[in-house]
């Protein structure tokens, strides 16, 4: 391609090529909302033969509503920058028919000159018309460039109007794919009022089961207090058998390595399911509505589908194995200087002193009957300090 049609075309390469990265990460965030809200729908329609309504559905219900707001908010960015690339490609497209029109009006004068001297005997006269013989010659190697400029103004004309139809196609194609976005984005804004209005039914609904929601309140409590009562038992036993306050200052040099390892793998540890979603977030727990329903986390509790396998986040040694009142089994890996916890296990398959990989098997999120959903408890320490499991895992 020559070199006028090359710079025209330069700024809006680069142009899509920056546009064509955020696309891909608005693209991203787009399939992980639609896929958590594939997953809150599922499970959903798991619970939804158990007719009243629970704290748990409700959360379900919950993420639903902030993926679909989040899938609005990816769709609205989508549609401005779709815009953006529509006003560039509409500029790149008058631009480019300005130079076209400059082309041709060129390319006219070429040839009404070349018309006035098209036969050779024309042309001969010309070049010995010249005052002296380096004056012909100049003349002789004008008539020759002349010749070569005309045939290049008929390519960069030829070049433009390939290109025009190559951005007027880009053109159209952006725009109906804004006007799809557009018309996907408020179809999705209606499943969100409606899910909206599931929500403050439902939320309506708990309200008149205040002392069941206490009860449930209290049990999770008392888990959450024996489980971290536990994990700091725990801890303790191995500094007094190292003779040591803090344990990670006798580390072997192997045990080093791999809490080096896990700290370097922060944001992008595997989930403890292969697909979830979190329906308890670290700290303080709000439902929105209901007063008195707040309950502090320690961890994040991952809902899943039925029958659900749950997963080591990061090769380690197992160091404890146990049963809580009411949560099932709890599996304790030790990570260097970090633990990772997984509650609510059933059909365990890992015992007190083993060496699991990266996603090795530990066994099955307990499933509730009554609900149809089940449930994990993932945890994070380091040394004695609760770390949030949600800037561990990847997103």
């Amino acid at each position: 391609m020559n070199r006028i049609a090359v710079l025209l075309m330069t700024p809006f390469l680069f142009t899509t090529v920056l546009c064509g990265q955020s696309k891909e990460e608005l693209q991203a965030e787009k399939q992980k909302a639609y896929n958590d809200i594939k997953l809150s729908r599922e499970l959903m329609e798991k619970t939804a033969a158990e007719r009243t309504s629970s704290i748990r559905q409700l959360r379900i219900l919950q993420k639903g509503i902030n993926s679909r707001a989040s899938l609005i908010s990816s769709m609205e960015d989508e549609v401005d920058l779709l815009g953006e690339n529509i006003q560039k490609t509409g500029e790149k497209i008058d631009q480019l028919t300005k130079e076209n029109k400059k082309n041709r009006e060129e390319y006219a004068r070429l040839i009404y000159y070349a018309y006035r001297n098209h036969t050779e005997y024309e042309k001969l006269m010309y070049v010995l018309a010249g005052s002296s013989i380096s004056q012909s010659y100049q003349r002789y190697k004008y008539l020759k460039y002349l010749g070569k400029y005309r045939m290049k103004k008929a390519e960069e004309i030829e070049d433009l109007i390939v290109e025009l139809d190559k951005q007027n196609e880009q053109l159209n194609t952006l725009k109906n794919e804004k006007l799809s976005v557009m018309e996907d984005k408020e179809m999705e804004r209606k499943k969100l009022l409606s899910q909206r209005s599931r929500k403050t039914s439902m939320v309506n609904e708990l309200r008149n089961k205040e002392s069941q929601l206490q009860n449930d309140i209290k049990k999770k409590e008392r888990i959450a207090r024996e489980l971290e009562a536990r994990i700091r038992e725990i801890i303790e036993e191995e500094a007094s058998k190292m003779n040591s306050e803090n344990i990670y200052e006798v580390l072997t040099p192997e045990q080093e390595l791999l809490g080096t390892d896990f700290r370097k793998n922060k944001g992008k540890l595997p989930w403890p399911v292969e697909k979830g979603i979190v329906t308890g977030d670290f700290g303080l727990n709000d439902v929105e509505g209901l007063r008195g329903a707040g309950v502090q986390n320690n961890g994040i509790d991952i809902s899943s589908t039925p029958g659900i396998e749950v997963r080591a986040v990061f090769e380690g040694e197992v160091k404890k194995v146990f049963a809580i009142l009411g949560a099932n089994y709890t599996v304790l890996i030790r990570h260097g200087e970090y633990l990772s916890v997984y509650q609510n296990l059933v059909k365990v398959r890992v015992k007190t002193g083993d060496n699991v990989l990266t996603k090795e098997k530990l066994g099955e999120a307990f499933t509730d009957k009554k609900e149809n959903v089940s449930s994990v408890h993932f945890e994070i320490w380091k040394e004695r300090n609760i770390l949030n499991p949600e800037e561990w895992i990847s997103k």
